[in-house]
């Protein structure tokens, strides 16, 4: 079922009012229409002041941009000169374990034993320190009566 809205201010406002709240030196918008040359250098003002201060928040969006992407290329260089150093002295250490293995083939094989028996020591330490959480028995139920 329609029903039509309320009105809820039934007194008249005075004309009066309304001029104070445009202002009296102020003509009302529907009054006169607004000249061509007055548009035209209302557009222009706003060329002048709305369109540099977009172009500004613009450009420094742009330069936070650019400081951060610039920032990570810094940050990828560093770590790709830290892994290439690794990957260098990774080369090198197989060169030497091939070359032990070749002109000391006893010493080689002590070395092997020597890290397996490191790597198990190892393994066993980190199993020791991850234990897995088991909550404790209950040792008695209820709460207790402070006697």
């Amino acid at each position: 079922m329609y029903r039509p809205a309320r009105k809820v201010w039934t007194a008249p406002v005075p004309v009066r009012s309304h001029v104070r709240l445009l202002g009296e030196d102020r003509p009302s918008p529907r009054a006169t229409p607004p000249d061509f040359d007055t548009l035209a250098a209302r557009l222009t003002e706003m060329r002048q002041t709305a369109v540099p201060a977009r172009a500004q928040q613009k450009d420094a969006g742009d330069q936070r941009r650019v400081a951060h992407v610039h920032g990570q290329a810094a940050t990828a260089k560093e770590n790709a000169l830290m892994y290439r150093s690794v990957a260098d002295n990774a080369r090198a250490e197989k060169q030497l374990r091939e070359r032990i293995a070749q002109q000391h083939p006893g010493l080689h094989r002590a070395e092997i034993r020597a890290r397996a028996e490191l790597q198990q020591a190892q393994t066993a330490r980190i199993e020791q320190h991850t234990r897995r959480y088991e909550p404790s028995a209950p040792s008695r139920s209820g709460p207790s009566r402070g006697r």
